[in-house]
């Protein structure tokens, strides 16, 4: 079994990049994708300050159910991307998608031959691509996706930035929390970010 990185440019055909856009005050993880008829449906799980706004901002091709005030399901019926396709054809499966500006990197398991087909269908289709890491699954990182989700956001905001572009207190509130319980969280965080890149065992 191997887990894969591929970037690409982000498609003019890919959903995800105007799914984004509406969603880009919030964050967004993609939770599942799945091929029907040459159709890629996919499953994101959708965190913001009010999600209520955002579901109502949806394109048609998207359904939204809220499941907390601040948390939603989200399931995009038709994405035509075709690079995803490429990628569920060649018989991988889609951990994760991070998009960024015009570019996506696919996280990607799958086995030896599924990789090999999924080479020769990107050359074959004369998609451009990067394999930015290939290699055997790692250990799952202990960061808890509560801790993902608020480091994400507070590095995106520029709460670690200098001089800082957002306070703490602009974090809590926009995450509905005590500014005590976003430092706890953050400092858990970031210490077990601390130790994976230092090889240290928690």
């Amino acid at each position: 079994m191997l887990k894969v990185q591929i970037r690409t440019p982000l498609p003019e055909s890919c959903v995800f990049g105007a799914v984004k856009e509406i969603l880009r005050n919030s964050v967004m993880k993609i939770e599942g994708l799945m091929m029907i008829d040459k159709n890629v449906k996919a499953l994101l799980r959708v965190k913001a300050n009010k999600v209520k706004d955002i579901l109502a901002d949806l394109p048609a091709y998207c359904e939204g159910v809220a499941v907390s005030s601040q948390e939603a399901k989200v399931l995009v019926r038709e994405h035509t991307c075709f690079v995803a396709l490429s990628i569920l054809e060649a018989g991988c499966i889609i951990t994760d998608a991070e998009i960024d500006e015009r570019e996506v990197i696919w996280s990607i398991v799958c086995e030896d031959e599924a990789f090999l087909n999924l080479i020769r269908g990107l050359e074959e289709s004369e998609i451009d691509f990067e394999i930015v890491y290939k290699g055997e699954p790692e250990k799952e990182s202990e960061v808890t996706y509560r801790e993902e989700e608020i480091l994400r956001l507070a590095l995106e905001r520029g709460y670690f930035d200098f001089p800082k572009r957002i306070k703490l207190e602009e974090l809590a509130d926009y995450f509905g929390i005590a500014s005590s319980t976003l430092s706890e969280i953050l400092r858990r965080g970031q210490k077990k970010v601390l130790e994976k890149y230092f090889g240290l065992k928690g």
